[in-house]
């Protein structure tokens, strides 16, 4: 007798779900311990974003949300048989997947290629959010620490048309991937997520390279970074290309590019290791990667590394080579392997390839402080602030540094608005202000009056009835990260959404320009950002006593309703056994015609952006005056019941 059962013991189960204002809080328990978490930029042909996750064994690849994969393609059928029967199990298959394994390779067949359904997922009424459709478990036999994804700029963004993207890394899944014991590889996996017949077959279609360095080493990787670049060398006339420049010449449809992979290792000597992986072009796989290679260029540093970024502007712009490097002494430096080393020969020719690379572009530095409770007196005592994290903003032209005690800053590079070097065009301090040094309070309460908005008087509520917050041991370890997506400014420009994240809390700035502006008067002084506009609170984030390891930003598609630097993003936040996604709640409407729909949003144009800003408490006096004669004009008999006022 033949019996049929269902098992899906192994998927990631149901979400616990919680409300904080208009925000949903999905937390999701996870069997392993997540050391970092990342959404890849680009989406699967079928619509789902795609969370990868570095855990205590490897890798944990989510697919959320989209078109989900037909029932034939979810499961699998074994026949199991017990001591009475023979009974049937469909079985979802999300064991891990050992990557050592030669099947891990191989093309997937034809019929074990994934099947999705005819429509998209649909949402409950009372489960209004995206579920994980798919997910695959990559092991590697060790912990992952570091994961680097290309950075690829979204369709929204007006550098899109001018960078030249590798066709590899917009048809599949690339990244870099550093563990515990040693070991840095390349992996590329195809952007669909695989059918349960795959999985269990082993076979994946994935491209593995080892980046193996130049002699044998144990040395575990700081940190790992990702971008791409020209397969030939840069001469002088293309290396002074740039994005902005509208007479630069051509770049050719089919000139081939490389992966460009930097980390930093301190086994007997600090170094800085850039690898470069040539694609060998491959239109059905977006390309294909080498089994192996070994590092082409290698820099001694005088200090450790710990946070590398490779410039956010792409190819074919002289910047895309450029590498931040923030070192464990507080200084931030900016090196460019590619760039040639000094200025060019006179007698060198174009035909020349004996040109050395690499030089080192600038360096800033934080100031220094003082120990909590020394006095000045003991001037030996002083040191510099350390960098927590660092990340491109403004087009690749500054440098958003975290530094130890909440305090941020932004480094204007092309020094726009910069008077010094290592002075900060915009500066301030997240997290509790009794983290913040006295001398630094002392300084921003002279710096001048904030801006009474909704939002200064909600902190300043806070600040007067809430409890204090207890200021973390100056012992402890700064934890802390930035999360940088560059979006779409005003009149074609490069904007920025950053979320700043120190201890167990974290602020989020929808537009870096809009606050740089705002927050600079007319003489050119910082006014303080704490209390400023633009910086707002992300409530209610629990990860029930867990510590914090990331947050990441879901990118805004072109098919979601971009409202600028208004928009309502989403966050993953990762903790230690815990993934918790941070959704805005989708307002429930009633189903109208395309028409009405095109209609409406045209006519409520403005008073959608107006009340985005009345709720997230940046409205000004000009969208005050808006939304009042709004409400005049209006004809119904509910207008005159509706009250628009300041929030607290």
């Amino acid at each position: 007798m033949e019996t049929v059962a269902y098992d899906s013991s192994d998927k990631l189960q149901k979400p616990r779900v919680s409300r904080h204002g208009k925000r949903m809080h999905l937390s999701y328990d996870c069997p392993r311990r997540l050391n970092v978490s990342k959404i890849y930029p680009v989406q699967s042909p079928r619509g789902a974003d795609i969370v990868i996750s570095g855990h205590d064994d490897g890798l944990h690849i989510l697919w959320r949300g989209g078109r989900p994969l037909s029932a034939a393609s979810r499961t699998v059928t074994e026949r199991v048989k017990d001591f009475s029967n023979t009974r049937i199990q469909h079985t979802e298959w999300n064991q891990p997947i050992s990557i050592s394994k030669s099947p891990v390779t191989e093309d997937i067949p034809d019929k074990d290629k994934p099947r999705y359904d005819a429509q998209d997922e649909e949402l409950d009424e009372d489960e209004p959010y995206s579920s994980f459709t798919q997910e695959l478990k990559l092991s590697f036999g060790s912990p992952v620490l570091h994961l680097a994804l290309p950075n690829i700029p979204q369709a929204s963004s007006s550098l899109q048309s001018k960078a030249k993207v590798p066709l590899i890394v917009k048809q599949r899944i690339v990244l870099a991937v550093a563990c515990a014991d040693a070991s840095l590889r390349l992996i590329t996996l195809p952007l669909t997520p695989p059918s349960a017949s795959a999985k269990r077959d082993g076979r994946l279609g994935a491209q593995i390279c080892e980046l193996s360095p130049s002699a044998p080493s144990s040395a575990m990787a700081r940190d790992v970074a990702l971008t791409w670049t020209s397969s030939s060398n840069l001469s002088t006339s293309e290396d002074q290309m740039d994005l902005d420049n509208p007479q630069q010449q051509e770049i050719p449809n089919d000139e081939k590019l490389d992966l460009l992979v930097a980390t930093s290792t301190s086994a007997h000597l600090e170094t800085l290791i850039f690898y470069r992986i040539p694609i060998a072009f491959n239109d059905l796989t977006g390309g294909k990667i080498p089994t192996t290679v070994a590092p082409f260029h290698i820099v001694p540093l005088s200090s450790s590394a710990q946070c590398l970024r490779f410039s956010t502007a792409q190819y074919p712009s002289r910047q895309h080579s450029r590498l931040l490097i923030a070192d464990v002494k507080g200084t931030l430096k900016i090196y460019d392997p590619l760039a040639p080393k000094g200025r060019p020969s006179s007698r060198s020719t174009a035909d020349s390839t004996s040109v050395e690379t690499g030089t080192w572009i600038s360096a800033f530095n934080p100031s220094f402080q003082m120990p909590k409770g020394a006095t000045s007196n003991y001037p030996g005592l002083a040191h510099r602030r350390k960098i927590v994290d660092v990340a491109w903003v403004s087009g690749a032209r500054a440098a958003l540094v975290l530094l130890d005690r909440g305090e941020w800053g932004v480094w204007d590079i092309d020094a726009v608005t910069q008077k010094k070097m290592n002075t900060f065009a915009i500066q301030g301090f997240i997290g509790s202000p009794d983290a913040a040094p006295a001398s630094e309070l002392k300084t921003r309460s002279t710096q001048g009056l904030a801006p009474s908005t909704p939002n200064t008087r909600q902190q300043r509520q806070e600040s007067l009835f809430g409890a204090p917050k207890p200021a973390a041991p100056a012992t402890t370890t700064a934890r802390g990260g930035v999360c940088a997506v560059a979006t779409a400014g005003s009149h074609g420009s490069v904007d920025d959404s950053i979320v700043l994240w120190y201890g167990s809390e974290a602020y989020h700035i929808s537009s870096l320009a809009s606050l740089w502006q705002r927050s600079l008067n007319s003489s050119g002084k910082d006014i303080g950002s704490l209390y400023g506009p633009g910086l707002s609170h992300i409530e209610g984030l629990d990860l029930s006593g867990e510590i914090l390891n990331g947050i990441a930003q879901v990118p805004i598609r072109s098919t979601a309703i971009n409202l600028g630097p208004i928009s309502q993003r989403d966050f993953v936040v990762t903790g230690e056994y815990r993934l918790v996604i941070i959704q805005s709640m989708r307002p429930q409407t009633p189903s109208k015609s395309l028409f009405a729909q095109a209609t409406a949003g045209v006519s409520n144009g403005p008073s959608i952006f107006d009340q985005q800003l009345l709720e997230r408490g940046e409205l000004d006096l000009g969208g005050m005056d808006r939304l009042l004669d709004g409400m005049g004009s209006k004809n119904n008999g509910f207008a005159t019941k509706k009250r628009v006022g300041f929030a607290g």
